[in-house]
């Protein structure tokens, strides 16, 4: 099964604001493939396809940490792998939080060692908004984004992160709960 541990953000108001910002994202003209507000979610870990065992020790692996939460904020835009050539539009939380945010996720990624898909990369606290799927209006897109860089869409609770189960789909991925973990 194809799987990934994720933040989600459980406040209505920022999952709001973020998808109003993607309306102006697509109002750019810009190629973009928009993430659906049920599926907006900071990725702890992406395991990808892994056996049934493996997804079981993950979740007992995940149920022994005990991880700080606590409240944080939205406030960043930005661009991978640049702004000048824009691949995926992602927020993230504001500079004050982002420590907090990465001591959860890597230490996600160390319980979760030898499962699933190695990381290759530091890890950087990212919800995807929308995936760029051409060149049409990268320049109207880099200017939004550049303009938004500092955009405060508002402050939710750390509270859990979650175990999900990725099924791709046509029409967009479907996730599923596999565990849900709280943070202290």
């Amino acid at each position: 099964m194809r799987t990934f541990v994720a933040l989600e953000i459980a406040d209505d108001a920022v999952l709001g604001s973020l998808v109003s910002f993607q309306g102006e994202l697509a109002a750019t003209g810009a190629d973009l493939k928009l993430v659906g507000k049920e599926n907006l979610h900071f990725t702890l870990k992406f395991l990808g396809e892994i056996p049934e065992a493996q997804a079981e020790e993950a979740d007992r692996r995940l149920r022994a940490l005990r991880l700080e939460g606590g409240p944080a904020s939205v406030s960043t835009v930005g661009a991978f792998p640049s702004l000048r050539r824009p691949n995926v539009v992602w927020v993230g939380v504001s500079q004050e939080d982002e420590p907090k945010v990465r001591g959860i996720g890597e230490a996600v990624i160390r319980a979760l060692q030898g499962i699933g898909e190695a990381e290759t990369r530091p890890f950087q606290a990212h919800l995807t908004l929308a995936r760029v799927r051409s060149g049409r209006n990268i320049e109207q897109l880099s200017s939004t984004i550049s303009a938004s860089s500092h955009r405060d869409f508002g402050g939710f609770k750390l509270g859990t992160f979650k175990l999900k189960s990725s099924q791709l789909r046509p029409s967009g991925p479907v996730y599923s709960d596999l565990g849900v973990y709280d943070l202290v």
